[in-house]
């Protein structure tokens, strides 16, 4: 009998595991409240201009909230960054709005105003810091906008 009869082929089930993040999780992550901080001060980000305040935040103002950063050209991103975005939605603690921008919910509200007892004076400046480049990053995020807008309508011709 040849070797290749002799083989015979099995089906397993892999079943991975992921660690469930819950809302308690997530306040003590201070990374993840930093998140909720910053886009408070902002009123309404898009997840690119999250970014790119977190970004400027780090590299100019000395407050580094603890995320890695890749720059590509002009392009800042972190991957990080954006999975936690994702949590604190999955979560309930941001909501996108129609115009794609990320903004806190009641709950999300509730949770920053309880970490304010907490975190007192770390959540004041970085809130100090969000104000002085707020119209920076908004300013940016409305180029960018109007940039892709002309660049879609210039496709569909």
């Amino acid at each position: 009998m040849s070797q290749k009869a002799e083989k015979s082929v099995s089906k397993e089930l892999k079943i991975l595991t992921r660690p469930v993040v819950t809302i308690d999780a997530a306040i003590r992550d201070d990374k993840k409240m930093s998140i909720l901080a910053v886009v408070n001060g902002l009123n309404e980000v898009s997840e690119r201009g999250l970014v790119s305040c977190l970004y400027i935040l780090k590299t100019e103002k000395g407050k580094d909230v603890g995320y890695p950063f890749q720059v590509v050209g002009k392009v800042v991103n972190s991957r990080e960054l954006l999975e936690d975005v994702r949590i604190l939605l999955y979560l309930g603690l941001l909501e996108v709005t129609g115009g794609r921008k990320l903004r806190l919910t009641s709950m999300g509200k509730e949770v920053l105003e309880k970490l304010g007892s907490e975190w007192g004076e770390k959540l004041e400046e970085l809130s100090k810091a969000v104000e002085e480049v707020k119209q920076r990053v908004l300013s940016e995020e409305s180029l960018f906008s109007m940039m892709s807008s002309a660049e879609r309508r210039r496709r569909r011709r």
